[in-house]
């Protein structure tokens, strides 16, 4: 399990078995428990703090755009740019919040959750270009990086998932009990 202070109702302050520890305070953060893994495809949960529920992710992609979703329904970040569609809405109006838009804010939605596989904490602090920019913290790691767009976002959590399968191969090659 990954212990996740929560020091306040809307700050968060993620931790791992040694320092630093990591304070997070924004209203869009967002929990990505990674859950299973097909054919280089990851699958998993996405909690935030507006909800009680798991939202699941069945790839990268439905990843990302439950994530606009949710940004878009927040309105937070603000996106820089009106998103291209080959499909044309004949509206120009600005997106209608959901219901749910209105929860109230609460950090300890996401405490404590994680994937069986890996648990990513996100902050997206800019949508420009069309794309993200922002933090995430490999909670199993407690290691932060920076990242400039959702591809790149993709990348870290990707390499972070495959050096956690290589440092699990041994294991599986040489079971304990094994006589070696």
């Amino acid at each position: 399990m990954i212990p996740v202070l929560v020091k306040s109702e809307h700050e968060v302050e993620v931790t791992a078995m040694e320092e630093p520890r990591w304070k997070l305070f924004a209203p869009n953060l967002i929990c990505i428990g990674m859950d299973g893994c097909k054919k280089n495809e990851y699958a998993g949960r996405i909690w935030h703090q507006y909800a009680d529920d798991p939202i699941p992710f069945r790839d990268a992609v439905d990843m990302l755009r439950i994530m606009e979703e949710l940004y878009d329904e927040w309105n937070f970040p603000q996106s820089s740019t009106k998103s291209h569609s080959f499909i044309e809405t004949g509206s120009t109006k600005e997106p209608k919040q959901k219901k749910g838009a209105r929860a109230k804010m609460d950090v300890n939605r996401i405490h404590n959750k994680h994937g069986n596989r890996g648990t990513f904490i996100v902050q997206v602090k800019y949508r420009q270009n069309s794309t993200w920019q922002g933090e995430v913290i490999w909670a199993e790691r407690n290691q932060k990086q920076s990242f400039r767009s959702a591809l790149e976002l993709l990348k870290l959590i990707d390499g972070a998932l495959d050096l956690t399968e290589e440092e699990e191969e041994p294991e599986k090659q040489f079971p304990a009990g094994n006589g070696r």
